[in-house]
């Protein structure tokens, strides 16, 4: 889309519209399965998506379960994972990330230069820069994408972020937690520096829904329903599955 249509797309790219076509597949996915419900599963910033689904249309899912879970509070997700990046450094008195990471300082950014920084030493610290680029050749071998799908992909990501980000961290925490009205799980890996499970965690303990459960992957970041996806599906098997089951 960005590779045909250009930067005229930014205004189309918001968080209410990603939020509007989730719901708006979700139901045509139910009708497609004929299933009653669907399980709601987001990754990282999909994870924020996936909670405003949740929090609209709860009867669409079965449970919601987030995985490299954004924080209520967006902008201290920031600042949580630059001080947990910043202390693994040191611990590994790995001089590079230090300086690197004190040259940009703590957040609020003024560009994306801060971001790219924190997120480049948590991928190294979580082995997730080993497992990045096997997905450039997932996407090489997919049927009929090219070199410059690829390369539209990558632009792209940095052009959403330039217009989601901003829109992120105005969102307040009474938004993203609180009530829901539906099953909550998060099951998230013990060693994530990119959505830090510490506040994964205080997530989960601080909402209200008719059953929540907060699960720690060992030896997982930020990826690990990727990297680990033995302990996620049994994790995922265990807390959601029953909910499935017709009485």
């Amino acid at each position: 889309m960005l590779g045909k249509n250009g930067p005229s797309l930014a205004p189309t790219i918001t968080i209410d519209r990603m939020d509007r076509d989730g719901l708006e597949l979700s139901e045509l996915l139910r009708t497609m399965l004929k299933k009653d419900k669907l399980i709601l599963v987001g990754h990282s910033w999909g994870s924020l998506l996936g909670v405003l689904m949740a929090k609209a249309k709860p009867d669409l899912f079965y449970a919601f379960v987030g995985t490299g879970q954004v924080a209520a509070d967006p902008k201290m997700n920031y600042t949580v994972a630059y001080d947990a990046v910043l202390k693994a450094a040191e611990s590994r008195d790995d001089q590079r990330a230090i300086r690197e990471l004190k040259d940009v300082g703590r957040p609020p950014w003024a560009d994306g230069r801060g971001y790219a920084v924190q997120r480049k030493w948590a991928n190294t610290f979580e082995h997730a820069d080993v497992f990045l680029p096997s997905t450039l050749a997932f996407a090489l071998s997919a049927p009929g994408y090219s070199l410059r799908d690829v390369n539209d992909w990558l632009d792209g990501q940095s052009f959403s972020a330039e217009q989601l980000v901003p829109q992120e961290n105005a969102i307040d925490s009474k938004t993203l937690g609180g009530e829901f009205h539906l099953p909550v799980f998060v099951i998230q890996g013990a060693e994530d520096f990119t959505t830090p499970t510490s506040l994964a965690r205080s997530f989960v303990q601080s909402i209200h829904a008719p059953r929540k459960a907060f699960v720690a992957i060992e030896g997982g970041g930020h990826f690990a329903v990727f990297t680990k996806p033995d302990a996620f599906l049994t994790a995922l098997v265990r807390l959601v599955h029953p909910l499935t089951e017709r009485p």
